[in-house]
């Protein structure tokens, strides 16, 4: 089936280029201003401001008359957004952290300590933190361009839009500090603190380093997420741009943007976002023609 789709993608583009008038190849590469912007809002889908990130691409771009052309590319983009501050926290990760460093040959009374903790502990907690959601994506857009020639000088100007797909690479929340790991945005109270003493007794017994973390600063660093995210989006994409000609050399400089229709959580109880970005560009890009 993959076969048949790429044969069939390049029969597509190779009949394209055949009735062409141009054909140009061309990279680009510049800085996203990215953000998520919240579609079900929780305490961990809300407060993401922007963040910059980097992109780049490579392109053919088909020009059919004066005015019109079309762009096929390839881009890599760099999405996501930042937060600072108290934030929630998925506890389930913590979860699963404490259950791995746990492994293997635990007792029926630890069993029935971690099993009494996990009962205790609310669905998130926060932290004071410095949170960065780093997301990278390979994205495929299709644009319909229209150029104008600024009179009878090399410059031309144009803009573009059109529809893409986006796979992603690799998902990321980057944690930088040091802080307790709280019940609730006030900070008065740890998740220590909130456990019923039965359970506390229980976990110090049979977990003491557990109770340590629960219970004092802790130290946050890289989480992988690409598993929690969706594999593929769908949305729209655009540029305005300005170019200039030399001989076969265009160089050129453009501002753009785009937005995913869907949602990027794979589950989306805890909150979900959806991605976009505004962009600035420089580019390069040679006609065969």
């Amino acid at each position: 089936m993959k076969k048949l789709l790429i044969c069939t993608v390049l029969t597509i583009l190779a009949t394209c280029i055949l009735h062409a008038q141009d054909v140009k190849f061309g990279i680009k590469g510049g800085m996203n201003m990215t953000n998520m912007a919240t579609a079900k809002s929780t305490p961990l889908s809300e407060g993401y401001n922007s963040r910059i990130a980097t992109g780049w691409s490579i392109f053919t771009e088909l020009q059919y008359n004066p005015m019109v052309s079309f762009r096929f590319g390839v881009d890599y983009s760099g999405l996501g957004g930042k937060k600072g501050g108290m934030q929630a926290v998925p506890t389930q990760r913590l979860i699963t952290e404490m259950g791995n460093s746990i492994g293997m040959g635990v007792t029926d009374d630890q069993l029935a300590a971690l099993g009494a903790l996990m009962m205790s502990l609310p669905p998130y907690y926060y932290a004071n933190v410095d949170n960065t959601a780093k997301l990278g994506y390979v994205m495929i857009p299709v644009t319909a361009q229209f150029g104008w020639d600024v009179g009878q000088s090399p410059w031309r100007v144009y803009v573009d839009a059109g529809p893409f797909a986006s796979f992603i690479l690799s998902g990321k929340q980057l944690a930088k500090g040091t802080s307790n790991m709280y019940s609730d945005a006030s900070g008065e109270t740890t998740l220590w603190d909130v456990l019923p003493l039965p359970v506390q007794g229980y976990v110090a017994n049979e977990f003491p380093t557990i109770s340590e973390t629960l219970g004092e600063p802790a130290v946050f660093g890289e989480t992988n997420t690409t598993g929690e995210m969706k594999s593929a989006n769908f949305g729209v994409t655009g540029n305005a741009g300005i170019r200039y000609r030399v001989n076969r050399n265009y160089f050129f400089l453009e501002m753009g943007g785009n937005y995913g229709f869907f949602t990027i959580q794979d589950d989306d109880s805890n909150g979900s976002n959806r991605l976009g970005a505004v962009s600035m560009k420089i580019g390069y890009a040679v006609s065969l023609f």
